[in-house]
């Protein structure tokens, strides 16, 4: 097949893919048993004002003429309206971005530094104790659901311990007296561009509790995955031959084999990014 056919095939399947994806999402919008006329204009809202409401969000059209204004909106890059804020989403999404991001940037952190470390030194220690303990919290990691293990996490580092706070992403005192200078969005960034040390511990103690939740399993998968690579390419014949030359046991696994083992890892973690 030469590559321009290819190229073709692969977008008409993206755009097959992306018009089904529409059509599944405003179905399911459509079928959920709601009224967004009436949250539209609050709970007190007359008939005469849900009327208007309905007209207004075009509610009141056949179900294909809706479909295409939807489409036609999102082509333009409109997003709509939000029910609640009665914002464009498009600000919504400028709000509220930097913190998703921010929390996703900790947790991908986390994964990196504890997930490869554990994971090159389980994989070296093969069938040792320390193995079997780092297996059996990476299968624990991949399997707890993160909405569980965040209610545990709650209930014994806020309700029980009182050792991190909850919610928010400062301290009441910060956001009073340390306030941070909004420049960037990410409250850790602006944090060091302005010199607010005081606001920088409050953001980072306030994102352990999430940060950790969320990275969890991405820490499971990447000891999973760096161990594996560090058994399979331990055994190479080349490993074997760095042994037999004397070099120490510190450089064959940091310098020659993580190099060659940490590649499919840097793919996991992409991968987890975006699932993130």
């Amino acid at each position: 097949m030469r590559r321009g056919e290819y190229i073709i095939r692969r977008l008409i399947l993206a755009i097959m893919v992306i018009i089904s994806v529409s059509i599944i999402t405003f179905i399911v919008s459509r079928i959920v048993p709601s009224d967004p006329a009436r949250m539209w204009v609050g709970p007190r809202a007359t008939p005469e004002q849900i009327a208007i409401a309905t007209e207004k969000l075009g509610l009141d059209l056949p179900l294909y003429q809706q479909y295409f204004r939807y489409i036609g909106d999102l082509l333009r890059g409109d997003l709509g309206e939000s029910i609640r804020s009665h914002n464009p989403i498009i600000y919504d999404l400028k709000a509220f971005i930097p913190a998703t991001m921010e929390l996703v940037f900790f947790a991908m952190l986390l994964a990196i530094v504890i997930g490869i470390p554990v994971g090159v030194l389980a994989g070296s220690r093969r069938n040792s104790l320390f193995d079997h303990v780092v297996r059996v919290f990476s299968i624990a990691g991949t399997s707890m659901p993160s909405f569980w293990l965040g209610l545990l996490l709650i209930l014994l580092f806020f309700s029980k311990l009182e050792l991190l706070p909850l919610g928010s992403r400062v301290s009441r005192d910060v956001f009073l007296y340390s306030p941070i200078e909004n420049i960037t969005g990410f409250y850790s960034i602006d944090s060091i561009l302005t010199g607010n040390w005081v606001g920088l511990k409050s953001v980072l103690i306030h994102l352990i509790l999430p940060g950790v939740t969320l990275a969890l399993y991405d820490i499971g998968l990447t000891i999973r995955m760096t161990r594996s690579n560090m058994i399979e390419v331990l055994s190479e014949k080349y490993i074997l031959a760095a042994r037999a030359a004397g070099l120490p046991n510190r450089m064959i696994i940091f310098k020659y084999a993580l190099r060659n083992a940490i590649i499919p890892t840097l793919n996991l973690l992409g991968l987890g990014f975006v699932y993130a």
